[in-house]
């Protein structure tokens, strides 16, 4: 970390020379949390900024674009749509970086870091903002943005972690990290993660809860209430052929300054309010505004409800190639949160893939799992690979990617995405042997 620091302090320095600033990033959790630590900064150092979350960062964001501009969460792997930038460009990012800019770059993995799992785009950005003034207070929303992309509290992470704690901005515990507060039965019967057989089924959960005799508001569960329901979560798990017990049972981490205190109810917030192309109310609640919190709350549970109905439809649909899972769907209001959710908790044998036709183009969202990572695969350069052959793009992390393809070359794209992956993972698996 002591040298993606120093390169920090010195971004650090050239943004507040600035006399205004343009913020864009992405539109996901890490994206919004990113895009909500520049700006609380900048405020507070008294310079006006603009904010614009995207989906994507494509040829008409940058047109006509003059800097001073500051991407977050995007960048790193587009060079060439970066140099179009007139005027001073930062591009605080954390995807792999493709080609080189020539701009003010930070990222991890120049730093010998992994981004994709030990660094979000929000921790890349916290680095940044701590030199911009007094604001440790921030640091729960990088960790915010981590949970946002899977992350977990390690490497750098946990140094900000840390640096979290010590500052009062969060405090952590054991427990079930649970993204709602409140009556446990009533938690079980809204979540989505952990994705159980009984998940959406108010009498099943009933059942599971009445059956281990659980009672009372979930944050606040003895200690033998709490291990007698995580055994039987684990139990529960291993036997849907998911390992992912550790997605659930662990530390949990309250935030002290935030509009909620949970981290990953703001977490679901914000991907709520992504999803429903109205990022900026998420970074309303990142500025701390709870006037925004009804609205975020409602937004949130109309998109678990999408979330069910496209789990079952993964249960239902999937297909198998050699090397890769997959489902191909019209219109999907959660395909990343599905391919996600389905190989933590469902199939974890295969790289899972949706394929979702909206808006005239074909949306790609790829999630792996470490011990596929462990085995070789790269989602980003299958993707990326594939997306490009048949007139698309694609790019993003090992474990998580996503892509857009003309309709009408799916059937070829996966095809090559399968061949690619056979390739990684059979490589990998020559390369012990040797």
């Amino acid at each position: 970390m002591k040298g993606l620091d120093k390169a920090a302090e010195v971004i650090a320095k050239s943004i507040l020379r600035c006399e205004s600033m343009r913020v864009i990033s992405h539109n996901d959790a890490d994206g919004i949390t990113s895009a909500g630590l520049v700006c609380n900064a900048l405020e507070r150092a008294g310079i006006p900024f603009q904010a614009t979350l995207l989906n994507r960062l494509d040829e008409s964001v940058v047109g006509d674009l003059d800097g001073p501009v500051i991407f977050c969460d995007m960048g790193s792997g587009k060079p060439d749509l970066i140099a179009r930038v007139k005027g001073e460009c930062f591009v605080l990012d954390h995807h792999r970086p493709v080609g080189s800019l020539s701009c003010h770059h930070l990222n991890p993995h120049l730093f010998g870091i992994d981004g994709a799992f030990e660094l979000s785009a929000a921790g890349t950005v916290y680095s940044v903002v701590r030199h911009m003034g007094d604001n440790s207070d921030l640091a729960g929303l990088a960790i915010v943005g981590a949970f946002g992309d899977r992350q977990a509290m390690i490497g750098a992470n946990k140094e900000i972690l840390d640096e979290a704690v010590a500052a009062g901005a969060v405090e952590v515990k054991r427990g079930l990290k649970m993204s709602e507060d409140g009556p446990v039965e009533e938690v079980f019967e809204h979540c989505v993660e952990p994705l159980l057989d009984f998940t959406g089924d108010p009498e099943g959960t009933r059942k599971f809860l009445s059956d281990l005799k659980i009672n009372g508001d979930i944050q606040n569960l003895s200690d033998g209430d709490l291990t007698r329901l995580c055994n039987a979560l684990t139990l529960k798990l291993l036997m849907q052929g998911s390992f992912a017990a550790d997605s659930v049972i662990g530390e949990v981490i309250r935030l002290r300054h935030e509009v909620v205190k949970n981290s990953l109810e703001l977490v679901q917030l914000l991907n709520a309010c992504g999803n429903r192309d109205v990022p900026g109310l998420g970074l309303t609640l990142c500025l701390r505004d709870r006037s925004a919190l009804g609205e975020a709350r409602k937004l949130a549970a109309e998109y678990r409800g999408h979330i069910l109905r496209e789990i079952s439809a993964l249960r239902e649909q999937n297909k198998v190639k050699k090397n890769i899972r997959y489902i191909e769907l019209e219109n999907m209001e959660a395909g990343a949160v599905v391919a996600g959710l389905g190989i933590r908790y469902l199939y974890a044998d295969r790289p899972l893939i949706t394929l979702n036709h909206k808006d005239g183009i074909v949306k790609i969202s790829a999630r792996g799992n470490k011990p596929l990572i462990a085995r070789g695969l790269d989602l980003s350069a299958a993707l990326r690979t594939a997306a490009e052959a048949v007139g698309g793009a694609g790019g993003g992390h090992t474990i998580a990617s996503g892509a857009s393809i003309p309709p009408g070359c799916e059937e070829k794209f996966l095809d090559m995405v399968d061949e690619i992956v056979g390739g990684q993972l059979k490589g990998a698996g020559q390369g012990r042997a040797a």
